[in-house]
């Protein structure tokens, strides 16, 4: 019986989109195109090109992996097989007439899916990575914001607290000049 937790895992990275820019050729019929990849997963692509190639047609692709690794094997040139499954019109300002296409991955040369594996996890770790410090960096930021709201709280507390204790102040000399009037004229009454 196969493990299930392994088929999960694998099928888990498979469809896991990394956003990357990769060179990617497309050859179709007797055509050739190229362009640049957005995302990328072992199941396809998203790619933005100059040409439009309709929804269905089939493609034979070259990814070109940059060196990232010591790693010979797992750098250069991955080819396979796919299809084109959309084709949108896109605006972009560099470019009057840009297509985005999603591209379907059939099948790969060997060792063309080990490789582009390898290096879509890399970058994921990458990223994963980044958004770890982004997250220590923003908990920090929360941390010291806290921190000055707490001591603003205080320095509001102590400010209201004299301005109390000086109204208790007032509110009592005023209470005692009170009871001295009234004693006064309570002697002047008794004369």
């Amino acid at each position: 019986m196969p493990d299930t937790k392994t088929n999960l895992d694998l099928e888990r990275r498979r469809r896991r989109r990394v956003k990357v820019q990769l060179p990617v050729r497309l050859d179709y019929g007797n055509n050739e195109a190229l362009a640049s990849t957005k995302n990328v997963s072992l199941l396809g692509a998203c790619v933005t090109m100059d040409k439009q190639i309709a929804p269905g047609t089939r493609v034979a692709l070259s990814l070109d992996i940059p060196k990232y690794t010591d790693q010979n094997g797992l750098i250069g040139e991955v080819k396979g097989e796919g299809a084109i499954v959309r084709c949108d019109s896109v605006q972009e300002e560099d470019r009057p007439s840009a297509y985005e296409l999603g591209v379907f991955f059939s099948n790969f040369l060997p060792p063309g899916e080990e490789k582009l594996m390898s290096y879509l996890d890399h970058i994921a770790q990458q990223q994963e990575e980044e958004i770890r410090k982004w997250v220590q960096q923003y908990r920090a930021h929360i941390k010291e914001r806290k921190n000055q709201i707490a001591k603003k709280k205080r320095a509001l507390a102590k400010k209201r607290a004299a301005r109390l204790a000086r109204r208790a102040a007032r509110l009592a000399e005023k209470s005692q000049r009170s009871r001295q009037k009234a004693a006064k004229k309570e002697g002047r009454n008794k004369k």
